[in-house]
């Protein structure tokens, strides 16, 4: 039988560093609230450790304490904040920098032992001491399991959070976890393609949803979106560093490293697809604001209960009965406008079948899936050979080499929307291009490498190469008979 004791140790650790956050210290009106604003700081401190932001001294914590306690619309008192900071950092008195202790019981010693632990720690590579550099805080191992002892913490930070703790995870070598957390990453990623292309036919039906879901967008700019994309991807080059030091591990199942490392490639292949659906559904929407202004005019909030009847009627009256019959007569009356038929509508839609089970009935039903996206594949490896043959023979292909064509050969390129899509995707986000089997959800880029290589074998050159792309300022923009607009860029394989 398991004896119920096993890891209490470990637990008690964890239990008491989150239950002794932000307490045993006098911050006057902020006491009641000692512990949430100590969390908030370390969430905000964590926030910017994966981000990079070297933003982490004594003052910077301070100052994100103000933000807190300004946004919880608590009193303001630069002591007690000062306090409160000193007090996440520290035991007791602040200048003897003390260890937070507290006496648990170890159940392997079967005795109380003494556990030390800190909140906050120096961050020796950020604080650049040798340069007279002020010291640079870090959340320790203890915090960071405060941040990750509820899995729901990771919905507020979202992505990039978990590609942290993967990567963590990874540098443990804890492959097995690893593989769990990527698999959260793939279903996080998959969730928010499958958001982004329902927001895109969502707009396409109906373009006012763009005002309408304005706030619960959380719209952001472009460059937002791109620089978020790029701190993502930064993040993801950090974790395929350790492939090369798979070998480093001690005692750890290299075939098992490598199965995560191919899942991981997976899951960067998806990202990719996501910043290139989400760069175009923003383009997307900039586009209908544009051509659609009248869509966007504020619609009237007049009523007829609250601005005739009890703001005007109820509260001045009216001159004569008759106008009351006047006013109400054309709400019942008999003879009714034209309306436009539901039928004309429902004819204009694409009609899917969704079936819901019933208890009552036993037979079976198959769900009628949305038709999928259809290609003519041997004409897009035909147009798409020359830019590869030219990749490969001079290392770059410039896109608007593609306004010299001839009326009938853009019309060619038009005909399939998915040309736009990856031109778009190579602009975005640079590939490594890979000869892998085609699974759901692949990068439409790398299936197109691998049909291409089995259309022509010379293609094969390419694989291990990094294609990536550049604004050539100044150049023509590329332009198909005003459907197919692109800024100046060029692809180009990246200098080993």
């Amino acid at each position: 039988m398991d004896r119920a004791n096993t890891g209490l140790h470990e637990r008690l650790k964890k239990t008491t560093a989150i239950s002794q956050l932000g307490r045993g210290m006098d911050v006057g009106a902020l006491n009641d609230y000692s512990h949430q604003i100590a969390l908030y700081l370390l969430l905000k401190v964590f926030k910017r450790e994966i981000n990079n932001n070297g933003q982490r001294q004594r003052r910077d914590l301070i100052s994100m304490t103000t933000e807190v306690v300004k946004e919880m619309k608590l009193p303001l008192n630069l002591e007690e904040i000062e306090r409160l900071v000193d007090g996440v950092l520290y035991s007791g008195d602040p200048k003897q920098q003390s260890y937070f202790t507290a006496r648990i019981y170890d159940e392997k010693a079967g005795k109380i032992r003494e556990f030390k632990y800190r909140y906050l720690i120096p961050d020796r590579e950020a604080s650049n001491w040798q340069e007279g550099g002020s010291t640079v805080y870090m959340l320790s191992e203890t915090a960071q399991e405060i941040i990750f002892i509820t899995r729901e913490i990771l919905e507020e930070f979202g992505f990039d959070l978990e590609q942290f703790y993967t990567l963590q995870l990874i540098k443990n070598g804890n492959f097995t976890e690893a593989k769990s957390s990527v698999s959260n990453l793939i279903a996080r990623v998959r969730n928010l393609i499958k958001k982004e292309k329902d927001w895109r036919e969502d707009i396409l039906r109906n373009p006012g949803l763009i005002f309408s879901a304005y706030k619960e967008r959380k719209r952001r700019t472009e460059a937002e979106v791109r620089e978020q994309f790029k701190d993502e991807k930064k993040v993801f080059n950090d974790i395929f560093v350790w492939r090369d030091r798979l070998d480093t591990f001690e005692n750890v199942n290299r075939k098992e490293g490598e199965l995560l490392f191919e899942e991981l490639e997976r899951a960067r292949s998806l990202h990719d697809r996501l910043a290139e659906l989400t760069i175009s559904n923003l383009s997307l929407e900039l586009q209908i604001r544009r051509d659609n202004p009248d869509i966007f005019w504020k619609t009237s909030r007049l009523s007829f209960k609250k601005d005739f009847w009890q703001n005007t009627i109820l509260q001045e009256g009216l001159p004569r009965m008759e106008l009351l019959e006047e006013m109400l007569n054309p709400l019942f009356s008999p003879a009714q406008d034209f309306i436009f038929p539901l039928a004309w509508a429902w004819s204009e839609q694409q009609l899917y079948s969704y079936l819901e089970e019933s208890e009552a009935e036993l037979e079976e039903f198959e769900v009628e899936a949305a038709p999928k996206r259809e290609f003519d594949w041997e004409l897009i490896l035909d147009l798409w050979q020359d830019v590869f043959k030219e990749l490969k023979e001079k290392g770059e292909f410039n896109l608007n080499q593609l306004n010299q064509l001839p009326l009938a050969e853009k019309e060619r390129w038009l005909s399939q929307e998915i040309n736009l899509e990856l031109f778009m995707m190579f602009i975005i986000t640079d590939i490594k291009l890979r000869l892998v089997e085609e699974y759901p959800g692949l990068d439409e880029r790398l299936l197109l490498f691998k049909r291409l290589t089995e259309k022509n074998e010379d293609f094969a050159e390419l694989a291990g190469k990094r294609v990536k792309a550049e604004l050539d300022a100044g150049a023509e923009k590329l332009k198909l008979l005003d459907q197919f607009i692109i800024s100046p860029y060029k692809i180009y394989l990246e200098e080993e």
